[in-house]
């Protein structure tokens, strides 16, 4: 009896638990207008956790343990919110009416909590999916440079750097990238890689950019801002998208001073997502970009007013090797000492030094501008239970780029790889991950082009002689035949230069190897950059524990292990380890009827470089007006260590020439400063062309140490009838201890001031110091959105930087126009069925001042006008669409900053698969 009671209790609650099982609901979600698939599409059982997405095809399918009638919550920007009550397991056609998106954007980055972005307590600019899509740019990096307040410096097709309010150059190791929670700096330089391992075009989600100080939530590294990309859920879309494109630059190229001829451009995306039973998802992703390069061909003189055919000591900005420089007036007067009949003819020029550089090398030949970079990435994802979830990912970048900083750097074969691994719930997650880097065949063109020089034809050698006596044989020879002195100069080169070899030449391209291939310690140019970075990071949201309040804290762990076998560190003998400790909380509490918002967050971080710990803190708060009326005001204290870069560094940038940290570790252990003081650069150079050592100035220095800023905003965001979104700010902030850099010589081994005219006998650095004066930098910004109905849409902003108090011992990297001014109009569907889409944009800054550190140049960059353009005709049957645009369409060649490229259009057609 017992035995067929247990039976049947055992049947009963099998039948029960069948009968909940049999919940099987599924359907097809549409565009009400366009009756197209809509996907990505959020649908949860209201009142519960279970949910899922529809794919790319609308379709989506949910079991559940409830009885009917389920009522189903559908939802997602873009479009009107629906509940919708089921009754049974029979197919559901659901159709969902497109709505503006303003206002609608959710945030995450400006608090490390959800809110709509017009709530929020700092200035903060996003990109979505759609956005992306629409673009007419070809890259996501593009785009970013026409959001409010954000400055770019494009190096090459494949290298942009972003920065916010004004400090902008290329590899700011101030501003921070984060892609799903992942710190996207190179491990040994420290400044973000761009695009170069960021995310695909297809598998962009959302990008937010915090504008000015972050330092307070995402560390000491943002003081020029953070961007924050996320990837998307392969949970939430599904499918295969793929993105062909096929384009042509350098378009009437001999018209703009451009040497390559008009070239193709290939661009190839795909990505691949689907999940498992709503347990378990995947997703691939591959870019693969291919173009000839844009070209930096500045020809500005560095050392003076004068051309190549007027200035003996000409060394213009991308050519390459003139920076070996010599006084030649010991070969003359060695000459008038074998000839006393010279003596009238030379002692006159001996009153002053005569400097003359060998002859550098155009970029164009020289360094490679096959531009190529492919990454992939693949993630998986596992739901434990409906609350928590595992997450394995990897991404791996590999290519050939030009890169801009104190020379520029040909970077072949790099290889980049990002793992992690990550378990996230709605209130916790804990997440590490390791960025593994490897420089390649970088080539380092300053002082690869000056060896080159060096192997071909010594500069001077007491036995065989040399470049130089050669040239001051043959310009005395032509001043004797009676020669003007510029004449002379002249004949001079083009004796000296016999034999020279020419970029591209099969001799040319052998030395060129060999030297770049020996690495730096060995007396070639090749750093040997093997440095990883490993972090750890752990967050919990205390709104179910604390209700009163709401609680966000975490604590993170870092570790730099910098291995560059002496080429890139002073790390000759093991790699240096260090060591980064972090710990953050977030209060936030909400009055007055919830209509004031109050947060504050501090920081706390220990880095093993430096002896002291620092806290960050920040405090904001947020008021509503009334509904969608919002006045913000931040301030913020931050304080940032010196970058490793900052602190370390010590590279070669040139013959004697190096770019250094500021640490004493590196001034005094290595460059001895202590026993051989630095002196400023512009005073060794006076003292060169003078002979007067009263020019002299001694630089004063000290060991590298945090800087600081307190930052104050206050912003006014409104939507004015749902068709209308305004945004103002304006921003002040005061920096102490600022970091800049200053280029200056010593002379090791000899205290004898003579040796500054012998450049074997001494050595520039280009140092990050900290300016002893107290700088300022304030501005202020407006955009303006306007949905003007029937998909179209416009948007402009202005936003205007500057700085005083400029400490003028230091090159501040404040590179920026005084405003910038950019527009958009567009289209998001038009004609039958809403299958025609464009979008335009629309780019000015006026000229402004660019000062490269290290020496590379510095000078104007001209002002620009840059328009974007495409159109777009959806293949709704095929579920494709063929897209025709072009980047710079006027073909007006501009640039962003000093030493880098020129840029001209790019025309294009792009086929897209399941995306459009």
């Amino acid at each position: 009896m017992r035995k067929i009671t247990y039976l049947l209790v055992a049947y009963f609650l099998f039948a029960i638990g069948a009968t909940h099982a049999q919940q099987h609901i599924q359907g097809v979600i549409r565009n009400q207008i366009t009756q197209e698939p809509a996907s990505a599409i959020s649908i949860k059982i209201k009142g519960s956790r279970e949910g899922t997405y529809s794919n790319d095809r609308g379709q989506f399918q949910l079991n559940s343990s409830q009885a009917y009638p389920i009522t189903l919550l559908i939802s997602a920007i873009g479009y009107d919110s629906q509940e919708i009550k089921v009754e049974n397991n029979n197919p559901i056609q659901i159709s969902l009416s497109p709505a503006t998106t303003l206002a609608q954007e959710i945030v995450v980055s400006a608090s490390r909590s959800v809110q709509t972005k017009l709530s929020s307590p700092v200035t903060i600019e996003q990109l979505s999916a759609k956005d992306v899509q629409n673009s007419p740019q070809l890259n996501y990096m593009d785009m970013i440079q026409g959001l409010r307040g954000v400055d770019v410096t494009v190096s090459s097709l494949g290298f942009t750097s972003v920065t916010t309010r004004g400090f902008n150059t290329s590899g700011n190791t101030n501003f921070t990238q984060m892609v799903d929670g992942m710190d996207n700096q190179a491990p040994g330089l420290n400044f973000p890689l761009g695009s170069v391992i960021g995310l695909t075009q297809l598998d962009v989600d959302n990008i937010e950019l915090l504008s000015g100080a972050s330092s307070a939530l995402y560390g000491s590294r943002g003081l020029n801002g953070t961007m924050i990309m996320t990837s998307k859920d392969p949970f939430k879309y599904k499918g295969l998208s793929v993105l062909v494109t096929q384009g042509v630059n350098h378009i009437n190229s001999k018209r703009n001073n451009d040497p390559v001829d008009a070239s193709p451009v290939y661009d190839y995306v795909i990505r691949y997502a689907n999940s498992i039973n709503d347990k378990f998802a995947y997703k691939i992703n591959a870019q693969y970009t291919k173009a000839n390069d844009w070209v930096a061909n500045s020809t500005v003189n560095k050392n003076g007013p004068g051309g190549p055919d007027t200035d003996p000591n000409y060394n213009g900005i991308n050519l390459y090797g003139g920076a070996t420089s010599t006084d030649i007036n010991p070969f003359m007067y060695a000459a008038m000492m074998g000839n006393p009949a010279l003596q009238p003819l030379i002692e006159p020029m001996l009153a002053k030094p005569t400097y003359v550089a060998r002859t550098g090398y155009p970029e164009f030949g020289y360094l490679d501008n096959n531009a190529n970079l492919f990454k992939v990435n693949a993630e998986l994802r596992y739901r434990i239970n409906n609350n928590l979830e595992a997450i394995a990912s990897g991404t791996f970048g590999t290519g050939n780029i030009v890169y801009t900083n104190d020379t520029r750097y040909q970077i072949n074969d790099f290889k980049v790889g990002q793992y992690r691994l990550e378990l996230k719930s709605e209130d916790w997650f804990l997440r590490t991950y390791t960025t593994q880097e490897n420089s390649g065949n970088t080539l380092i063109a300053g002082p690869t082009a000056q060896l080159i020089n060096e192997a071909w034809k010594v500069s001077y050698d007491g036995a065989t002689g040399g470049w130089y006596p050669e040239y001051t044989e043959a310009f005395l020879t032509a001043l004797a035949t009676g020669s003007s002195e510029q004449d002379a100069h002249i004949a001079a080169r083009q004796f000296a230069d016999q034999g020279r070899l020419l970029e591209g030449s099969e001799g040319f391209n052998t030395l060129k190897d060999k030297i770049s291939q020996t690495p730096i310690s060995e007396g070639g140019t090749l750093f040997l950059d093997r440095s990883s970075l490993y972090n750890t990071e752990f967050q919990y949201n205390f709104n179910k524990l604390i209700s009163f309040m709401d609680v966000i804290a975490g604590v993170n762990w870092r570790l730099y292990n910098l291995n560059s076998k002496n080429t890139l560190f002073p790390d000759k003998d093991k790699p240096i380890k260090v060591n980064e400790y972090s710990a953050y909380i977030q209060l936030g509490k909400r009055l007055l009827e919830e209509k004031l918002t109050l947060n504050t967050s501090f920081r706390y971080d220990k880095n093993s470089l430096f002896g002291k710990p620092k806290v960050t803190s920040r405090a904001s708060a947020v008021y509503q007006m009334m509904p969608q009326n919002y006045w913000r005001f931040s301030y913020q204290n931050a304080y940032s260590f010196p970058s490793n870069i900052q602190a370390l560094q010590n590279t070669m940038n040139g013959y004697n020439s190096f770019s250094s940290g500021g640490s004493n570790l590196l001034l005094n252990d290595h460059y001895h400063f202590n026993e051989f003081p630095p002196y400023t650069l512009q005073s060794v150079q006076e003292y060169q062309q003078t002979n007067d050592a009263t020019k002299l100035k001694r630089f004063e220095y000290d060991d590298i140490k945090p800087q600081t800023v307190n930052a104050f905003e206050l912003g006014y965001a409104t939507v004015i009838s749902n068709r209308i979104l305004v945004d103002v700010l304006g921003y002040y902030s005061t920096w102490k201890n600022f970091i800049g850099y200053a280029n200056v010589v010593n002379t090791p081994g000899t205290d004898d001031v003579n040796a500054f005219k012998d450049q074997s006998k001494y050595m520039t650095y280009n140092i990050a110091f900290n300016g002893g004066e107290e700088v300022n930098t304030y501005g202020y910004a407006a955009s303006l959105g306007v949905d003007l109905g029937k998909n179209f849409m416009t948007k402009v902003n202005y936003y205007s930087d500057y700085l005083k108090n400029k400490n003028n011992s230091q090159i501040n990297n404040f590179n920026t126009p005084n405003y910038h001014v950019n527009f958009e109009f567009g289209n998001s569907g038009f004609g039958k069925k809403q299958a025609w889409s464009f979008n335009t944009t629309l780019r000015h800054k006026p000229g402004y001042h660019y000062a490269v550190a290290g020496g590379l140049g510095e000078g104007t960059v001209p002002a620009s006008l840059v328009i974007d353009a495409q159109v777009t005709y959806k293949i709704l049957k095929a579920r494709s669409g063929i897209r025709i645009g072009g980047t710079n369409i006027t073909n007006k060649y501009y640039s962003t900053g000093i030493a880098n490229p020129r840029i001209g259009a790019m025309y294009y057609v792009t086929y897209a698969y399941n995306l459009l």
